[in-house]
């Protein structure tokens, strides 16, 4: 079998020679070319011209390396302002952390806000939904500031700053604006529809009227067409003119359809700082007993000789009051007292018996349950909670069955609660302090028989702190 070596190819000297001709021609013709060109009559030879593009290139590169010197050039950083709110569920902690701010820099404003502020003024273990807050942060994500706002609290702020690296607390009082307005109207179903169309707040002057007069009137069953009341209350106001809430009621009137009756209150505050409501010749309103023993939607029932029972389908006596209310609605003691019985009795289900003062004696019937802790032997504050409406016993549905007792020949015997005499328990204005007491009364006598929304403060500012003298 043949072998081949294999040798790369080589050029022949004539292949060689054809190829120098080539290049030398080439070469001639270039250089014929060049030689016609620089004879020619072009203002801008292609030798400038390829200078000048060189130049606008250089220049163009140059700009370009100048933006991308000043580009790269470091753009001085601002503070950071951030402003937000707690969210529903949130700690402190969190809704800082969703802002993006370091644990580090959370942990030193705590200590701050703890170390600078009482306990029961701020605590950032206990906020709430809708607590807004405002921080700025320096350039390095330090806190420079910070402000905090309870929600509903137009009175004061809690603020933090950093001075010489270390952070500092404090509180500060915005004060406001305080103005006393006549608040009166005439009622033709209800006390809280009339405070509605008087434009005030049912839901809070209705209350406070309630506990001024909750000795002498029940508001619920109490109130006839053709009633009046007046109020002098105060009512505050931020700095710029936004209403904040209400303060105290400082007199109050409410007139039968007739003006049969007649019930006052005046607030009065002794220089020792003792604060009550009195009647015309300062007489505490502070009763034995309550008008209710419960907030309750009617009565269904009253006392009665007789009465059809529903269940048992029959006449029977109705020796006590029903007031219909929602299951497990509060249910109070309407004087102090002491536990006499707690328990099943019967058909009036679970029941409280409490023994009061100068032989008087109430009962609460049909109870779902009774107040944590509740035994026999038990003394009672008035208005203290002892137990929850229910429908248990003999009920067809849920209401509070209220039994009141007095003493007749030594033995218990029920009566209609409306015949009960409440005698006043509060003590009177001491008489040193009674000429100042009536100066403050005749005032708010005039202001009570403003028209609605008259303002009053002029005439009562300087009569609310008296500076009496024995």
């Amino acid at each position: 079998m043949p072998i081949y070596v294999y040798k790369s190819p080589s050029f022949s000297p004539r292949l060689r020679k054809s190829r120098r001709w080539v290049f030398l021609c080439l070469l001639l013709g270039l250089c014929a070319l060049l030689g016609l060109n620089s004879g020619s009559d072009s203002e801008e030879p292609p030798k400038i011209l390829f200078e000048e593009s060189l130049s606008e290139e250089s220049d163009t590169t140059s700009q370009g390396k100048s933006l991308a010197l000043h580009a790269e050039e470091p753009i001085p950083a601002e503070p950071t302002e951030i402003a937000g709110h707690i969210q529903r569920g949130e700690t402190f902690t969190e809704a800082l952390n969703r802002e993006g701010i370091s644990h580090q820099q959370i942990g030193q404003l705590i200590s701050a806000l703890r170390h600078g502020l009482h306990r029961s003024e701020f605590n950032p273990s206990v906020i709430q939904n809708g607590d807004q807050y405002a921080i700025v942060l320096d350039t390095i994500g330090a806190i420079e500031r910070f402000e905090y706002t309870k929600r509903g609290d137009h009175e004061h702020r809690f603020f933090a700053e950093r001075t010489n690296q270390a952070i500092k607390a404090w509180k500060e009082s915005f004060p406001l604006v305080r103005e006393v307005v006549t608040v009166s109207n005439r009622i033709d179903d209800s006390i809280w529809n009339a405070l509605q169309t008087s434009r005030a707040s049912p839901d809070l002057l209705a209350g406070k009227l309630e506990y001024i007069f909750e000795y002498d009137i029940d508001f619920q069953v109490d109130c006839r067409a053709g009633d009046r009341f007046s109020i002098a209350v105060e009512k505050f106001y931020n700095q710029n003119g936004q209403f904040v809430r209400y303060g105290d009621v400082l007199a109050a009137e409410y007139k039968s359809a007739k003006e049969t009756e007649i019930y006052q209150a005046f607030r009065f505050v002794d220089p020792q700082g003792n604060e009550g409501y009195y009647n015309a010749t300062g007489r505490s309103l502070q009763g034995i007993f309550l008008k209710a023993p419960l907030n309750f939607t009617r009565i269904s029932s009253k006392f009665a000789s007789k009465r059809f029972h529903p269940i048992l389908k029959k006449t029977i006596p109705h020796h006590g009051v029903d007031y219909a209310a929602p299951h497990g609605t509060r249910v109070w003691a309407i004087a102090d007292g002491v536990v006499t019985f707690a328990g099943h009795k019967g058909a009036l289900g679970k029941y409280v018996e409490i023994k009061h003062k100068n032989g008087y004696k109430t009962g609460y019937g049909h109870l779902s349950g009774f107040a944590r802790g509740l035994r026999t032997g038990q003394r009672i504050k008035q208005k203290q909670g002892i137990g929850y409406v229910g429908a248990t016993g003999r009920a067809t549905g849920p209401h509070l069955h209220f039994n009141f007792y007095t003493t007749l020949n030594g033995r218990y015997q029920l009566i209609n609660p409306d015949r009960a005499i409440n005698r006043p328990t509060g003590q009177p204005v001491p008489k040193a302090y009674l000429a100042n007491f009536y100066q403050n009364r005749d005032q708010l006598l005039v202001q009570l028989a403003q028209h609605n929304g008259n303002l009053v403060t002029a005439a009562i500012q300087d009569t609310k702190f008296l500076q009496i003298e024995e």
